[in-house]
């Protein structure tokens, strides 16, 4: 149904430089996309190999790659039943690694595009905002995956950058939100596409009400701005200046990302519900700047009621939905409960490895064609009306609301 339709990836964050090579150690490195663990090394040795997704993730890949998983030998149980081998699924990451890296090393860029092109990739809207030097600049991307690469600006870097010591907007709350103010405007002005918070991970939405001047004030004259200038966290100042962002944006129309729901290990749940910036939507100053909610499991339902209430929010489930691609459809479905389609986006929501922008764009076909298969059958949907439906979720809505 849905495979010769093309997906705007409007979700995902750029490739390691060095991503052509994923072995190596003692297990494939795009195993800590599996994870929200700050420190994956342990948790992607140790659980990651049986989560149910990671061995449907392989099994697709291996397939892509044509190879053919070999057999090992097996024990005979008492009742005659031959057990898998609890090594089997390591042996088809070691095979599929193996063939993976023969082909990225032979061709990279050739490799790359068999991905893309096969999860029906058109083009990317990449998250600059992690990785620094580490990966490759969207530029760079763009050449190697032939295909448009679009920048988003994350904010909180911004902030990290005018506090780094011995700058001069460290001298005055003033200058600093000039300057931010400033690293906003040029960024939306050299054609950034959409700016994004991860506010999420750095204390929580909830932080998203109205502070006073003298609030603020206090908050800057006990920042300790060394800290701050490597992860800017400030319960006061950070939401003030997300939301003077998102002031800038609206005049613009540029949209405004935020991660909820699960993601790292810094993300408290309860602090990561999208309803928590019920005050920022409703609120005149930045009422009309289109805002994306990113992942929102597990509220789905909150992200989609929100989508269907205010007119300037949309809703995308990446990454959350290739982390629990065995719930992938269910999660698709209740999405479409209450989000009008014109503002559900699809995303693959990879990062460092093209691997993960493979699975994330292929978990959103496959999770999308089930539930409109299903709705075609029910009745609720001829295949004119699903189709139209997909085609708006994969690329459609994107396209419009990014202005690509």
């Amino acid at each position: 149904m849905l495979g010769d339709l093309a997906l705007a990836d409007h979700s995902c964050a750029s490739l390691l430089a060095t991503w052509a090579r994923a072995g190596g150690g003692q297990f494939p490195a795009w195993r800590a996309s599996f994870t929200g663990a700050g420190r994956p090394a342990g948790l992607a040795a140790r659980d990651v190999p049986g989560l149910l997704g990671y061995r449907h993730f392989l099994a697709a890949l291996a397939d892509l790659l044509d190879v053919a998983p070999e057999p090992g030998p097996r024990s005979t149980g008492r009742l005659g039943v031959r057990p898998p081998d609890p090594q089997a699924g390591e042996e088809l990451e070691r095979q599929v690694v193996a063939r993976r890296d023969e082909l990225a090393g032979a061709d990279p860029s050739g490799y790359l595009r068999l991905l893309l092109d096969h999860a029906g990739i058109a083009a990317l809207l990449v998250d600059t905002g992690a990785g620094g030097d580490k990966v490759l600049r969207p530029a760079e991307l763009e050449r190697a995956a032939d295909r448009p690469a679009h920048e988003i600006v994350r904010l909180e870097p911004l902030a990290e950058e005018l506090l780094a010591p011995g700058a001069p907007t460290t001298r005055s709350l003033a200058r600093l939100v000039a300057g931010f103010e400033e690293r906003v405007g040029l960024a939306m002005e050299r054609g950034a596409v959409a700016l994004k918070s991860i506010a999420s991970s750095r204390g929580g939405l909830w932080l998203f009400t109205e502070t006073t001047q003298a609030d603020r004030r206090r908050a800057f004259t006990n920042l300790d701005k060394a800290a701050q200038s490597e992860r800017f966290d400030d319960a006061v100042l950070l939401p003030f200046l997300v939301r003077r962002a998102a002031e800038l944006a609206g005049t613009r129309r540029v949209p405004l990302q935020f991660a909820t729901g699960i993601g790292d290990e810094d993300v408290y749940l309860p602090h990561a519900d999208p309803a928590l910036l019920w005050p920022m939507l409703r609120d005149p100053r930045t009422e009309d700047t289109p805002v994306v909610l990113l992942g929102c499991y597990p509220y789905v339902g909150a992200a989609a009621h929100l989508a269907g209430t205010y007119p300037q929010v949309h809703m995308d489930l990446s990454p959350a939905l290739a982390l629990a691609e065995p719930i992938a459809a269910r999660m698709v479905s209740e999405a479409l409960g209450l989000c009008p389609p014109g503002k559900l986006l699809a995303g693959s929501g990879g990062r460092a490895y093209p691997e993960s922008h493979w699975w994330g764009a292929t978990v959103w076909r496959r999770a999308l064609a089930r539930v409109l298969r299903a709705e075609v059958a029910a009745g609720g949907l001829d295949d004119t009306a699903a189709r139209d439906t997909a085609r708006r979720v994969l690329a459609t809505n994107a396209t419009r609301l990014y202005r690509l």
